[in-house]
This record gives C-alpha cells, sequence and structure tokens, in this order.
C-alpha cells in the first residue's frame, strides 16, 4: 500500500511548472500548437542539466555517436514507418 504523503497530483504540478513558467504549450496565447512547447528560464536550466547528464553517460561513458537531427517529420514519413513495421 502506497504512503499517501508520497502521492503527486499531477494536474497541480503541471500547474505549478505552468505558473513558474517552467514550460508553456508553444503559442499558448493562440490557442497553443499541440505537442510542441516553449520553456521558461528554469525550463531551460533543467533541459540544459539533462542533456548534460545524457551526453556524460550515453556518449563519454558507453562511447556512442551524438546525432542531431530535425524535431518535426513530416506525415508522409510516418505513415512509411508504420507501413514498414506492420508489414
Amino acid at each position: 500500500m502506497e504512503d499517501e504523503s508520497h502521492i503527486i497530483d499531477r494536474t497541480k504540478l503541471e500547474d505549478l511548472l505552468k505558473q513558474r513558467f517552467f514550460y508553456d504549450q508553444a503559442f499558448s496565447i493562440y490557442q497553443g500548437v499541440a505537442g510542441l512547447f516553449d520553456f521558461g528560464p528554469m525550463g531551460c536550466a533543467m533541459k540544459a542539466n539533462l542533456l548534460t547528464a545524457w551526453r556524460h553517460f550515453f556518449v563519454l561513458e558507453e562511447q556512442m555517436l551524438e546525432v542531431d537531427s530535425c524535431m518535426l517529420t513530416p506525415e508522409i514519413v510516418l505513415k512509411l514507418v508504420c507501413l514498414t513495421y506492420i508489414v
């Protein structure tokens, strides 16, 4: 049985992070764009720290190569990938 003092209300946490501008939906003043986010100063710092830790482990310790590519993917690519794995 879980200790109820350690249960986190996701909605309250998300509201707090948005109020403190860790992140928010991109273009939120224009009804937003699904799946895209803007990071505030503390969100940028947190993201940078996570990337540094990730790079330290995977690139330096595991000797993997890092690749940076486009974040947005055309719909046709996703359809072709789905067809490849379904067949």
